[in-house]
């Protein structure tokens, strides 16, 4: 689907590397261009490891180059001129925003165009200002802001008192995933598997591994890998070490191709405290691979159907995760009913249909 008005989009994200909003800022800038825009993106971190298209602004370079106050002014500015020289018709913002100062200068003194502000975690409160006027007064001028859920949606509606909100979801790239899955990987062993952001506060890593040692895992010889980089790595490192399992969890850096890591494993495991629409669950069904997840909350049940395509547990309750990970290496018929309905699941998230409800809200 083209699109003749050339519009220019500016997608803005805190890095193009890390977690799964990145990962959709820059699955966002590929199918924009395909639909025939004119596309920028803007990254505050340089950590750019994700595909992309569109003209880059690494703001995260001149982080690293001077980070006090001046340092700061300087970027901004050169944020402002980016936008102006380039023209830009529609912003689109994937960042955390929490910080009132900061998001009442980016909106006023940056974002002259119109601005789509995205809602990315259930913790809603990571994407607007603590200061709910400055909250309502940055938000007021904005076109649209977009929730990966509907729950989102409504909490946003209900906690900010915010009408111009709406849902679209997170896009699955099939055709990208597929040809990438396949990739020989040199490991000779069974394994179940966790990627994302090495950071325990939302992730609850912890949770994770203790599980993993109180289930029937290790003694079976299925290992746990763990795969990404984040401010909690020598936390986690630690944690292994102490519960005596070096030889039995991996730790992995970060990839831009886990699904090859994905596809061998046995199933995919999520343990966070709050969660969005996380790509980790979309991509692993989309893989064909089911999951265990905790039950993060009130959205991912619409996603992962208990006994369907995963295994959906209790929150914050080892033995709950320990014995979902066991059902699901003893309960054969049970986990290759999982494993059919994996990917037909998340067809309804395919990048195509995503894309065109995109190019619904530009044209408004």
């Amino acid at each position: 689907m083209q699109n003749n008005n050339k519009k220019r989009i500016c997608i803005v994200a805190r890095s193009l590397g890390e977690g799964g909003a990145d990962r959709v800022a820059s699955l966002q800038s590929i199918f924009l261009s395909d639909l025939g825009y004119e596309v920028y993106v803007v990254s505050f971190c340089n950590y750019i490891k994700y595909p992309y298209k569109g003209i880059l602004l690494n703001l995260g370079e001149l982080k690293d180059n001077n980070n006090n106050f001046l340092g700061k002014i300087k970027r901004l500015l050169v944020f402002r001129k980016f936008i102006n020289n380039n023209k830009i018709d529609v912003i689109i913002d994937h960042r955390v925003r929490s910080r009132p100062l900061l998001e009442v200068l980016i909106a006023f003194f940056v974002y002259k165009p119109e601005v789509i502000y995205i809602v990315h975690n259930y913790k809603i409160d990571l994407y607007f200002p603590s200061v709910k006027q400055v909250t309502r007064f940055v938000n007021k001028k904005a076109k649209c802001i977009v929730a990966v859920s509907s729950q989102i949606e409504q909490k946003v509606k209900d906690v900010y008192r915010l009408k111009n909100v709406r849902t679209i979801y997170n896009p699955i790239d099939f055709d990208f995933i597929n040809s990438n899955k396949s990739e020989k990987l040199k490991v000779n062993y069974k394994y179940i598997f966790w990627y994302g952001r090495l950071e325990d506060e939302q992730k609850n890593i912890k949770l994770l591994i203790e599980a993993y040692k109180e289930s029937d895992l290790v003694l079976l010889g299925i290992k746990l890998i763990i795969m990404g980089s984040g401010k909690d790595e020598n936390k986690i490192k630690e944690l292994i070490f102490n519960l005596g399992l070096q030889g039995n969890i991996v730790l992995l850096p970060f990839s831009k191709n886990p699904f090859a890591y994905i596809n061998k494993s046995i199933f995919v495991a999520l343990s966070s405290r709050y969660e969005g629409l996380p790509m980790t669950i979309l991509e692993s069904l989309a893989c064909g691979i089911p999951v265990v997840s905790v039950d993060y909350n009130e959205g991912n049940n619409k996603i992962v159907q208990h006994g369907y395509n995963g295994l959906l547990v209790k929150n914050n309750d080892v033995k709950a995760l320990a014995d979902a990970f066991n059902t699901f290496v003893t309960d054969e018929e049970l986990y290759k009913r999982c494993k059919k309905n994996a990917k037909s699941s998340v067809r309804s998230y395919d990048i195509e249909h995503v894309a065109k409800e995109w190019g619904k809200l530009i044209a408004e």
